[in-house]
């Protein structure tokens, strides 16, 4: 329900030369950021601004007050809504911060003393009249950054969702935002349908697919959205499979969801498969524990006989890509060149290896291992295929290995450089996804250099 004493301002923005066009104007979930900031604030108070400048003359579907400032910066925007407002509280939307609920805004409002701002910076945010004074002489004097002049009032701190709060700056931030909105509404639709509203979706993750929990059920929806994937429901059907297998075989995974059905469902043109929800706590794994729960989680699979890839089919695909200068782009040709090389040389020694194979996770990398208070928890079985123990365990710290005492010295230093080689080609053709995927193409590359080298 809307509060009736807050004001919402829209801060509108002007020609977004980052951007390449008015940002206002650009359209996610079949609405231009412009309306969808306005009706969210639609929903979270009785009184609703736009602010700006009627000379950019944007074609928006209400009436903008001009910002009477020459020039352009959210202080003379917060400035101006302050003035113009009836209410002693506002709370300030700039139109290119896309994925902000209502329920963010009201807890702003709920907070603000001269000031409340989430502990990214200082908008969106909620202010009071209190604050005009110190704001109106710091925009007198051009002194024009707003994150300056919180140091002058007294402002309370709110931690919000950061994946809310990201900022779309850039096409590549806009096409994140559509990616992460979708996700999150084809999530909350099978939750609806299954009788299970999430009021507070929060993405977990979106580094490969978007991982949206249901809040505040525990309930966790893996929605298909990698690039490393054509068949996002295949893929999907794939990791729900093997990790049943695992669960009924008592391993140490992530179960399925036992409320509603797993799936895999659709909903607005996307796959997602529904999970159990297993809080990671904010500590390191011990690695002997990691090569135990790795080696359990083995002996669950050992007889799955389902559809799986082997690793020479994978090896195959990441060799494609390395060679696919379009997806390839974000690499400089020399580096490009030097990865791909690198590749086809570190395979070789790895498929005429005779090592017996089975059914592996694949990538049993930190981010798919979760430290529960129940033990460590393995998810995401869409990687699972066909192939040496010793895949799986050179992701692990060398002290895993005590767990497999008849691992292939060799083939495991063998297999290190070489995932060092496919992770980089994968996160290079993925760069720009998201900031984790960025670091990790170029941790990776510049392991794989340190390893060749040594």
């Amino acid at each position: 329900m809307a509060d009736r004493s807050l004001t919402g301002v829209l801060l509108v923005g002007g020609a977004s030369s980052r951007f390449g066009s008015a940002k206002a104007l650009a359209e996610l979930g079949g609405e231009t950021l412009a309306a969808r900031g306005w009706r969210l604030l639609g929903e979270t108070c009785t009184e609703r601004l736009a602010v700006g400048k009627r000379s950019d003359g944007l074609p928006l579907p209400f009436d903008v007050v001009d910002d009477g400032s020459d020039v352009r910066a959210p202080l003379a925007g917060l400035v101006a809504g302050l003035r113009a407002a009836s209410n002693d509280r506002v709370v300030v939307l700039p139109v290119d911060v896309p994925l902000v609920r209502p329920s963010d805004l009201l807890t702003l409002g709920a907070a603000c003393r001269d000031a409340a701002v989430p502990q990214t910076g200082p908008l969106p945010g909620a202010y009071g009249k209190s604050a005009l004074p110190v704001l109106e002489r710091r925009l007198e004097r051009g002194e024009l950054a707003l994150r300056d002049a919180l140091s002058q009032l007294e402002v309370e701190v709110v931690e919000l969702d950061p994946w809310r709060l990201a900022n779309v700056n850039t096409p590549a931030d806009l096409d994140a935002a559509r990616r992460r909105d979708g996700a999150v509404a084809a999530a909350v639709a099978v939750g609806r349908a299954h009788g299970f509203e999430a009021d507070e979706p929060r993405i977990l993750a979106d580094w490969n697919d978007t991982i949206v929990h249901l809040a505040p059920h525990p309930l966790v929806a893996r929605v298909g959205t990698t690039s490393f994937a054509e068949d996002h429901e295949g893929a999907l059907a794939h990791g729900l499979r093997v990790a049943r297998h695992a669960h009924a075989n008592g391993g140490p995974v992530v179960p399925p969801s036992q409320s509603i059905p797993a799936g895999p469902h659709r909903a607005f043109d996307r796959a997602l498969t529904l999970w159990e929800l297993a809080e990671d706590r904010p500590v390191e794994p011990d690695p002997v524990e990691l090569g135990r729960s790795l080696h359990a989680l083995h002996v669950s699979l050992a007889d799955y006989r389902g559809p799986a890839p082997t690793l020479e089919d994978r090896l195959a695909r990441a060799a494609a890509l390395a060679s696919d200068e379009e997806r390839m782009t974000a690499l400089e040709p020399r580096e490009r060149r030097f990865l791909a090389e690198a590749f086809r040389e570190l395979q070789l020694p790895v498929l005429a290896s005779s090592s017996p194979r089975r059914v592996l996770h694949g990538a049993p990398h930190r981010a798919n291992v979760l430290v529960t208070h129940d033990g460590l928890r393995w998810i995401d079985f869409e990687t699972a295929l066909r192939g040496p123990v010793e895949w799986d365990l050179a992701y692990l710290p060398s002290e895993a290995a005590a767990a497999f005492p008849d691992a292939d010295g060799e083939l495991l230093g063998a297999v290190r450089p070489l995932i060092a080689a496919e992770t980089a080609i994968l996160c290079w053709s993925a760069f720009g996804r998201a900031p984790e995927v960025d670091t990790a193409a170029r941790f990776h590359l510049d392991r794989l250099h340190a390893l060749l080298d040594g």
